[in-house]
């Protein structure tokens, strides 16, 4: 049968089970659809009412034994193929907690892979022989369908939403890969391959350079782009976690839940409560619909003020967040880090172990000190005046101070107030009065941000009181006053 092209031969856990449901389906038809007809046509004929020959003197006008059997019989039949079916159902589409992760966005006409270390591919995707595989699949345009014929495996893929399918390779090779679902002009062309590997080959992989094409369709690196004290096999989890960083979301979802939006940490995999009383669990299309549309499903005890991220951010970068927000629990992590196979158990074949992934960082806060707003008008007062009224140096760094504590993701959109010709300017606030917004407000605002709120904002910035230093804090300060008066 290997040769038959519309029979592709067995290479997963699920092959040797989805044939054999399949053949006894084919043997049932050909018994209730092939056998039963011709014996009804024969029965029909023979005893047609022009046939005088036959023998009419004994008829049998009811048969209870042979009535029940063939209703018995063919119910239990249905029945066991049913549920042998509904079992094999729920299996396929009930991934192991510790399976190997990786994203798959489908695009018009491509499929692009990213495994967990950041290792990219297209229209292929690479795989350990003996390995649970969990793919966790998006489109970036139309309904797509990944279909692996030599796996018995094919889930669609479709826009706005994330779907997940597993398998298990048994035999190491090449397998083709196809959208199954029309997708456009170029469809018939969206193909590609999967490659079965040995578990240290597939190591050995991992970390081989090349070039892909990026989800954006630019041009770009399969390995991430190492930084000042990263190796080329950190996780896809730890770029994840730089954007959280630059977006500036650590700001509001502090590890210790007091910030104004929720706690990350062992967010995932559990059930959120909502503000309509109801809860949902929390999983990729939930993160990935929070992110680009956080007004839809609101958390309990919090206000809609995050920024709708929907057009700003690629699937890809989507992916990443994901990652990093389920490396911060423990259900995530888990799954970050499936158990080996008995092939990759032990020493690889050239003596040594396969390299572990490391942990992706969580979100810190700037160092702290007593600042004191004493402290910091003298600095900032005592800074030399440069043209405009501000020291630029301090300035500079107080704009790298404020975009590390993620301050524009709220005063660049709106949540909070802009901070452009500020200083100086009169200010009314939520109690009425107006204040004059020079350095010792701008100093209150920043480590007791609680105290004179500004008109038309919520309360939500969180006080930066012993998060911050002296130094940093009137860099800020410069910073603000160069935004102009």
């Amino acid at each position: 049968m290997r040769d038959f092209p519309l029979f592709p031969e067995q290479a997963s856990t699920f092959a040797g089970q989805v044939d054999l449901l399949y053949w006894v389906l084919i043997g049932l038809s050909l018994i209730f659809g092939g056998v039963l007809p011709f014996i009804i046509l024969y029965l029909m004929v023979r005893y047609h009412r022009s046939n005088q020959r036959v023998d009419r003197t004994n008829q049998v006008h009811s048969n209870l034994p042979l009535e029940l059997t063939w209703s018995i019989i063919p119910l239990f039949l249905v029945m066991g193929v049913f549920f042998w079916g509904a079992f094999l159902f729920v299996q396929m589409r009930t991934p192991p907690a510790r399976a190997l992760e990786v994203y798959v966005i489908g695009k018009q006409w491509m499929w692009h892979a990213q495994h967990p270390n950041g290792k990219r591919e297209n229209n292929e995707l690479h795989v350990p022989i003996g390995r649970q595989v969990k793919l966790i699949m998006t489109s970036q345009d139309v309904i797509h369908s990944f279909y692996i014929p030599a796996f018995r495996v094919k889930q669609d893929v479709l826009p706005g939403r994330y779907t997940t399918m597993w398998f298990e390779a048994t035999r190491e090779g090449e397998y083709h890969l196809f959208c199954a679902e029309y997708c456009g002009t170029e469809h018939a062309r969206m193909g590609g391959r999967v490659v079965v590997m040995s578990a240290a080959a597939y190591e050995q992989w991992l970390v081989t350079p090349g070039e892909v094409i990026l989800p954006d369709g630019s041009a770009g690196s399969a390995l991430p782009v190492p930084q000042p004290g990263q190796d080329q096999g950190d996780p896809m989890a730890l770029v994840g976690g730089q954007l959280f960083a630059n977006l500036g979301c650590a700001s509001c979802h502090r590890d210790d839940g007091a910030g104004a939006g929720p706690s990350l940490v062992n967010l995932y995999g559990n059930q959120e409560r909502l503000v309509d009383g109801s809860s949902v669990l929390v999983d990729e299309n939930y993160l990935a619909e929070s992110i680009l549309n956080p007004q839809a499903r609101v958390v309990d005890g919090y206000q809609p003020i995050m920024p709708s991220y929907d057009g700003q951010l690629s699937a890809d970068q989507v992916n990443q967040l994901i990652a990093y927000i389920k490396s911060l629990s423990d259900a995530g992590a888990q799954a970050a880090t499936p158990e080996p196979s008995p092939q990759a158990s032990g020493p690889t074949a050239e003596g040594t172990a396969a390299p572990a992934a490391t942990a992706a960082p969580t979100a810190t806060t700037a160092p702290t000190a007593s600042s004191t707003p004493a402290a910091a008008l003298a600095t900032a007062t005592a800074a030399p005046a440069a043209s405009g009224g501000f020291d630029a140096a301090l300035a500079a760094q107080g704009d790298q101070v404020f975009a590390n504590l993620g301050c524009a993701s709220c005063h660049n959109s709106g949540v909070g107030p802009a901070l452009q010709g500020l200083y100086n300017s009169e200010r009314p606030l939520a109690d009425g009065s107006t204040i004059t917004a020079d350095e010792a407000y701008l100093i209150e605002s920043i480590l007791n941000s609680q105290a004179r709120v500004a008109e038309g904002y919520q309360p939500i910035m969180p006080p930066y009181q012993g998060q911050i230093s002296d130094d940093q804090l009137a860099q800020l300060v410069e910073y603000i006053k160069s935004l102009g008066n």
